[in-house]
């Protein structure tokens, strides 16, 4: 008595007409959580999925198909995106929500018209020098009305939506433009996303900026996270090839937070692995994340791979990454993210925090 349709991508829908009680779709919808969790035989090749269920009722939560439709997708949103579990009711707290993301998503369509997008510059610090060595470039956006949209809230939006890609386009573009004015030693790091890294254009896209800015390839670092490599690791090793041998380097940032797997530093074309933040943080408390970190550190290096901790924010921190001979380190205590026009400054030293230094 149920009806089954696939929406779109990987993404379906099911309609039980029957009459049931919370507890009893709850149920339902665990049965089918457990049954994506069964390894599936194509070809030989043991794939392994997962599935995350959004549910609504109506006409207690929608009193019509189309808002139907769109209460249980913000259920699935949350169960998805947020973490929350498997398994997620619309609420009618999530009303709120679900207004704010529908805004976001026609308002960031017209963000990089409206000059509302730019960029921010966090640096590099060299350990043996005391010297910065470049920058990364990190995305802001300024609401009208909304004031500043934190990354991690609309670039799932830019991503879903599609925009990334004119969106992504714009940051390495302007990041090569930017990075063209500094030093000729100096270089800039742009984040990749799994939607980018699908994207047959991308390669040009990066040639071209780095033409038009005149920038040489070795002075663009692309980063990129584990959770990228693992939804789309062949398309993803084909692309970072391609740029590294046209010697744009490669970083592999928040290693250790995802599922972290040694064959991506035998397989990928790495100049740089990035020390999560959590490990940093935690180095000079915990003997096992301190353990962990002169462990990579050493790993990388045996690799002939440079490694730069994130998320720096003591003096003693900075003492310890000296100690185990981490390459670079980031985060407030080196300087936090400035817009273009404060960059000269800060490689004058003018910024950058004095404990930071020998």
């Amino acid at each position: 008595s149920d009806s089954i349709a696939r929406l779109e991508g990987a993404e379906f829908a099911m309609i039980a007409s029957r009459d049931c009680r919370p507890d009893q779709i709850r149920s339902l919808a665990k049965q089918i959580t457990d049954a994506m969790r069964a390894p599936f035989l194509i070809e030989g090749r043991e794939l392994y999925c997962k599935a995350s269920v959004g549910i609504a009722f109506a006409p207690s939560d929608a009193s019509d198909a189309n808002q139907l439709l769109r209460c249980v997708d913000t259920a699935l949103h949350r169960a998805t995106a947020l973490g929350a579990g498997p398994i997620q009711f619309f609420s009618a707290t999530d009303d709120g929500a679900a207004a704010r993301r529908h805004a976001l998503e026609r308002d960031l369509a017209s963000a990089l018209a409206n000059n509302q997008l730019s960029l921010e510059f966090q640096p590099f610090l060299d350990l043996g020098s005391d010297r910065i060595r470049g920058f990364e470039a990190l995305l802001r956006w300024r609401h009208p009305t909304l004031g500043a949209i934190q990354p991690s809230e609309f670039i799932p939006v830019a991503e879903d939506t599609g925009l990334i890609h004119d969106i992504g386009h714009w940051a390495i573009k302007s990041a090569c433009l930017a990075a063209a004015q500094w030093p000729c030693d100096l270089r800039v790091a742009v984040n990749l996303s799994v939607v980018q890294l699908k994207n047959k254009a991308l390669l040009d896209g990066i040639l071209t900026a780095l033409s038009d800015a005149g920038l040489e390839p070795k002075r663009l670092e692309v980063e990129v996270t584990e959770s990228v490599l693992i939804s789309n690791f062949e398309d993803a090793i084909a692309l970072l090839q391609s740029l590294s041998f046209l010697s744009v380097t490669v970083a592999l940032d928040d290693f250790g937070t995802g599922y972290s797997s040694l064959t991506y530093l035998r397989k990928l074309p790495l100049s740089r692995l990035k020390v999560d933040r959590s490990f940093v943080q935690d180095m000079l408390t915990d003997p096992d994340c301190a353990a962990i970190v002169r462990s990579l550190v050493g790993l990388a290096h045996e690799l002939r791979i440079e490694v730069t901790a994130e998320g720096v924010e003591t003096s003693e921190q900075l003492d310890y990454l000296r100690c185990v001979r981490c390459d670079e380190a980031q985060g407030y205590l080196i300087g936090k993210p400035v817009p273009i026009d404060d960059v000269p400054a800060l490689l004058r030293g003018g910024l950058v925090r004095s404990d930071a230094l020998r």
